[in-house]
């Protein structure tokens, strides 16, 4: 499972999460070392209203090109209602996400706002491309390695852009060293995300991770937008939780998120 969510958070097929700040459109996965192209996936975020959104999502399944915005999905450039079943894909809209499925082996979800997760077979091992990763099991290996350089995640981030023919688009720069980081977040966020609501999951989900995202949230966030960047990463947790066949419980309070 490859997702993003929240504040420029990925996390790869291989399980390696980093941050990249990127605003154009980037290949988030594509199945790249088939002579044949089985799947292409683009996604574009936007600042909106101080918050990163996922506004604009182009996948090409065996062929066919669904481009996917808030409130519509279009489908070789014509809007199709769903639920929407042809040639093994399948898109249908619930209450907290649109769903994509095709019979070659791919599950797309995203919530419409800011995050997304695609689950691969496992035959497409070791032949995709974009932030995804390759897909070959080993964390970091090649994603962040090329010709034995080691690449930042800025570097790894910006090879994945493509810039449409009219489009000219900056690179992110890259975070500055943060100072306000204080040891009283570590606590705020393992004590969510080692609460009773996520029992189940933390045997299921490694949370040190989320945690330490969920603490680079809190700094790199300002102080108007840590609450929105820390409650997407908890969010984020929950997803992946029910995603590997746990129960998270409601977590949200009136006095968080």
């Amino acid at each position: 499972v490859c997702s993003t969510w929240g504040n420029f958070h990925f996390k790869t097929f291989d399980g390696d999460i980093f941050y990249f700040p990127g605003a154009c459109n980037y290949i988030f996965a594509s199945n790249c070392k088939s002579p044949y192209e089985d799947f292409n996936i683009q996604i574009r975020r936007t600042m909106v209203e101080n918050a990163t959104m996922i506004t604009h999502v182009i996948m090409k399944l065996e062929g066919a090109v669904i481009e996917l915005t808030r409130g519509s999905v279009l489908l070789d450039g014509k809007l199709v209602q769903m639920p929407y079943s042809h040639m093994g894909v399948f898109i249908e809209k619930s209450n907290s996400y649109l769903k994509v499925s095709a019979k070659l082996g791919l599950t797309f979800l995203w919530n419409e706002e800011d995050a997304l997760l695609v689950e691969l077979d496992k035959k497409y091992a070791n032949q995709t491309c974009g932030l995804c990763g390759d897909f070959n099991g080993v964390p970091i290996s090649n994603e962040f390695i090329s010709e034995k350089t080691k690449l930042t995640p800025i570097q790894f981030g910006n090879r994945q852009k493509m810039d449409g023919p009219t489009e000219q688009c900056a690179d992110p720069i890259p975070p500055a060293l943060v100072v306000n980081c204080s040891a009283e977040f570590a606590s705020i966020c393992a004590t969510v995300l080692t609460s009773k609501a996520f029992t189940s999951c933390n045997a299921l989900v490694n949370v040190q991770d989320y945690i330490e995202t969920c603490i680079q949230d809190l700094c790199h966030c300002d102080s108007s937008m840590a609450d929105f960047c820390m409650c997407n990463t908890f969010a984020e947790y929950s997803r992946q939780c029910a995603h590997a066949g746990g129960q998270p419980l409601n977590w949200r309070t009136p006095e968080l998120c």
